[in-house]
């Protein structure tokens, strides 16, 4: 599998590229920065077929708008998050000061759902807890997931924010996501990738909130 990822963005999130290997059509998850993600495109000779959202917050989706604008692309959120593109107030843009051009999704996503992008199959899981609509992309040939602020390696995304819950994101965490296989690659929206057994064995979130079985 091709990818590629560049913290970028007001707080250095994970904008990541995705495609098949030796492929020119590519995805996009998370982008924050139009112009540097145009650049890419243009450097290595790519066309952007999708962008995928996990979750509302303005440091994963400020890029949204302006590559939608310049390639086409579609965009994929949760049905609940979509606000996050349409108002900066949703996405917490206007509190921290941030600019950010309001854009309509394409599909709004829902547990379960299925669809293909730069020619890999994703399903989505919902896995609310940081956010009131996260969702996590899936991507079962590559035995790999793309999990936004859900989850990160060695520790698990805030939950004081407007739609966080405690509990939900513990549900989220260890009844949805450490139900993958524990070979599976984690793929967060800041710093390094992990995967599901070394989260399972060493994760702080095993010590907070309410396990669910």
């Amino acid at each position: 599998m091709l990818l590629l990822s560049y913290p970028c963005g007001p707080v250095a999130a994970n904008m990541i590229f995705v495609g098949r290997d030796g492929a020119k059509t590519v995805a996009v998850i998370d982008p924050s920065d139009a112009e540097l993600a145009l650049a890419i495109l243009k450097d290595r000779g790519w066309t952007l077929s999708d962008i995928l959202v996990t979750h509302r917050h303005f440091d994963h989706l400020l890029g949204v708008a302006g590559l939608r604008k310049a390639t086409g692309a579609t965009i994929y959120i949760s049905e609940t998050d979509a606000d996050g593109l349409r108002s900066a107030r949703a996405s917490l843009a206007s509190m921290a000061g941030e600019a950010q051009e309001p854009v309509e999704p394409d599909v709004l996503l829902r547990d379960g759902d299925t669809f293909t992008a730069a020619g890999l199959g994703f399903r989505v899981l919902e896995t609310p807890g940081h956010t009131a609509g996260g969702i996590t992309f899936v991507c079962d040939e590559e035995r790999c997931a793309f999990v936004g602020d859900t989850l990160f390696a060695g520790s698990y995304g805030r939950y004081d924010l407007p739609g966080g819950d405690l509990n939900a994101l513990t549900y989220s965490i260890k009844n949805t996501l450490f139900a993958l296989p524990d070979d599976y690659r984690l793929y967060p929206g800041h710093e390094e990738s992990t995967t599901v057994a070394e989260e399972k064995h060493s994760n702080p979130i095993n010590y907070e909130g309410i396990w669910f079985d």
